[in-house]
């Protein structure tokens, strides 16, 4: 039996983690749980799985049931004092689904005991990836995506040598809004870019997913995993979200990874690695589907995504920027403080602050993070 902390159960990629150790209490169970601010849900969450450790910013967590009764028992359920902490606790596998920069140390806690660090958390990557293989390579830790796309990659580059890839190719859906006139673009509401055509997700997420500046990270987060050049690095349209990534091979050949669109499939490959589960997803059924459509990214609709890579060239500062930049703006598009169209264009002026900083030593990204969210709220007026 594997042991498992997650690190933002109450969120959407925490919720469908412990649905996939709820289906398999035989293999998994839960040691340590996290939420930022969903008290409720979080206090349902520790009466049903019993974890020796949990975290809330807030403080403990009232429980009711008679196995939180005894207050006397040390083995049980503590409330410990970081994400950082809950993370340094003994589990076989971490599960970082927390948003944002904010699952940073913890990561770094992860590797830095020898722990397998399966994460969702992209913005992480995005800032420190470069420092986390260093981390993974030095105390023999284990790195797992569970984001489709790169889950999907490091599917297809099992028992492929690293020197005989030529490229890795992310597939996007597009998002909510990838058949509205780029003319109505700047009048498009929050309720409507959170109406994702294929995935249910968070809302941070599925905006840049609208944007495509989810992709750019993605893309980013895959030269961070897999060491590789922006230049190695392709998107791809793709609107069925069937084929999840392809890597293509020095002879022209092609490995892609196709399932229905479950983010289950990938949380599963992470928890049973390096085996596989079973019965993750239904089948796929290609008969049924029929055809699959692939093209190029237009830029002039998501302009965010060439922003994306112009931050990948230019540095560990831009990206670092670059995506806190994104967090204070998303935050205020969801606010109705700014408009969609906004959100390239105020991104656009943190890279040009900030893309003159090459690399970035560990102890100074929420420093270059930090001053990035200053600088966008100074040009949207308001925190």
């Amino acid at each position: 039996m594997k042991t498992v902390t997650i690190l933002g159960s109450t969120g959407s990629v925490g919720r469908q983690a412990l649905e996939c150790v709820s289906r398999h209490p035989e293999a998994f169970k839960v040691v340590g749980l996290s939420a930022y601010k969903n008290e409720e849900l979080l206090r349902a969450q520790l009466e049903k799985f019993s974890p020796a450790h949990y975290y809330f910013p807030s403080g403990a967590v009232e429980v009711q049931g008679s196995l939180f009764d005894i207050l006397e028992d040390k083995s049980f359920t503590k409330c410990v004092g970081s994400l950082e902490e809950l993370a340094s606790k003994p589990a076989d596998i971490v599960i970082s689904a927390v948003s944002g920069i904010a699952g940073l140390w913890a990561a770094v806690a992860v590797l830095k005991r020898g722990g397998t660090l399966a994460i969702a958390n992209k913005e992480t990557i995005v800032a420190a990836g470069r420092h986390l293989k260093d981390l993974e390579r030095k105390y023999g830790g284990k790195i797992i995506p569970l984001d489709t796309e790169h889950s999907a990659i490091m599917q297809c580059l099992k028992g492929e040598s690293k020197k005989q890839v030529k490229k890795l190719v992310l597939t996007a859906s597009g998002g909510a809004l990838r058949d509205v006139p780029v003319d109505k673009l700047s009048k498009i509401t929050p309720e409507e870019a959170l109406n994702h055509p294929v995935w249910s997700m968070g809302k941070k997420i599925t905006i840049d997913s609208a944007t495509l500046f989810n992709k750019g990270l993605e893309v980013i987060e895959a030269m961070r995993l897999f060491e590789v050049g922006a230049s190695d690095v392709e998107v791809l349209m793709h609107r069925e979200s069937v084929v999840h990534s392809l890597v293509e091979f020095s002879d022209g050949a092609q490995k892609a990874l196709l399932s229905v669109p479950d983010m289950k499939l990938s949380i599963e490959n992470a928890l049973y690695y390096p085996e596989r589960g079973v019965n993750s997803v239904e089948a796929l059924r290609l008969d049924k589907i029929g055809v699959l459509n692939f093209s190029a990214p237009d830029f002039e609709r998501y302009p965010c995504l060439e922003l994306a890579y112009e931050a990948a060239n230019a540095g560990e500062g831009a990206v670092i920027a670059l995506s806190a930049a994104d967090e204070v703006l998303v935050e205020k598009y969801l606010e109705k403080k700014i408009k969609l169209t906004d959100i390239p264009l105020l991104l656009k002026k943190t890279l040009s602050k900030f893309k003159g900083i090459k690399e970035v030593e560990l102890e100074n990204i929420l420093s270059i993070d930090e001053k990035a969210r200053q600088y966008t709220y100074s040009m949207v007026g308001t925190k």
